[in-house]
């Protein structure tokens, strides 16, 4: 596990705090990615409850879905999370170098109107844009870039 924190000044009067992590694209390391969320980043942040939920939920849906998806070859690789604390907001970076997908672009899932319609599994995208209060995608030097923005 990678974690490392610095302070600059990206813009005056405001101090940003970044900390990453950086996993293998293995599901052993969702307990990593847990400790580091409950941890690390709600004590160097200082955030809500609320927020630790949030960025939790968010992460381990993006990462689990990483895993599962973006390494057809079972190749292994890195995935870097990069974590953003500005005074009212945190943005968090996930980069990765598996196959392209935005999910931004995916369809709207169409929730169950009982619980005998339910299928088990597929609310993790319907959650993350549920939870996060900003979200953008961008391919770059053959890697995904995905960034949310949550306000705390």
């Amino acid at each position: 596990m990678t974690v490392s924190t610095h302070n600059t000044l990206p813009h005056t009067g405001t101090t940003e705090i970044l900390c990453y992590l950086t996993l293998k694209n293995k599901f052993d390391e969702l307990n990593k990615l847990s400790v580091w969320i409950n941890n690390d980043i709600s004590t160097l942040f200082k955030i809500s409850e609320r927020t630790v939920f949030k960025v939790d939920l968010i992460l381990a849906e993006l990462i689990a879905n990483i895993i599962s998806y973006a390494y057809p070859s079972q190749c292994e690789s890195e995935i870097v999370i990069k974590c953003h604390y500005f005074q009212d907001n945190i943005r968090i970076d996930i980069e990765d170098s598996g196959i392209p997908f935005n999910p931004l672009i995916t369809p709207d899932v169409v929730l169950p109107q009982s619980l005998e319609e339910a299928d088990i599994g597929g609310l993790g995208i319907h959650l993350i844009r549920h939870y996060m209060d900003e979200g953008t995608y961008q391919r770059k030097d053959n890697k995904n870039i995905f960034s949310v923005r949550l306000k705390i």
